[in-house]
């Protein structure tokens, strides 16, 4: 029996992926999932046992090394704090391509731009500097 397939036989018949909006990134962002992840990417760096806790040792190399009373320095860590927060929960295979550093660095702008995200990460890098 022959199927008919719409589109050019050359093509996978998939249809191409219309872009995020970045309004649409921003309401998933702010998301359950996301502050859940938020939530318990705290709980890591709070947690206890220094070099036996690698999100916590990350995000305190990055507290210490950063001026957090200066706007720029602030927002610097913020940023790579965010790009650690979100290069951890991708899966290994897509840490080192293209597509996943496209990602990582997208979603840190949009969490450095968000006022609440930025807010809670410069508290968390707060308390670890002050530790």
């Amino acid at each position: 029996m022959k199927v008919n397939r719409p589109g050019s036989p050359l093509s996978s018949g998939a249809e191409p992926l219309d872009p995020l909006d970045p309004k649409e990134l921003q309401r998933a962002l702010k998301g359950e999932r996301f502050a859940a992840a938020l939530s318990q990417f705290e709980a890591q760096a709070a947690g206890t046992g220094g070099a036996q806790n690698p999100v916590r040792s990350a995000l305190e190399e990055i507290a210490r090394g950063s001026d957090l009373s200066s706007g720029e320095g602030a927002s610097a860590a913020v940023r790579e704090s965010a790009r650690f927060m979100i290069r951890s929960r991708l899966q290994e295979k897509f840490r080192q391509t293209e597509q996943g550093e496209t990602l990582v660095e997208r979603m840190s702008e949009f969490v450095t731009a968000d006022p609440l995200l930025n807010a809670k990460l410069l508290v968390i890098l707060q308390r670890l500097k002050a530790a």
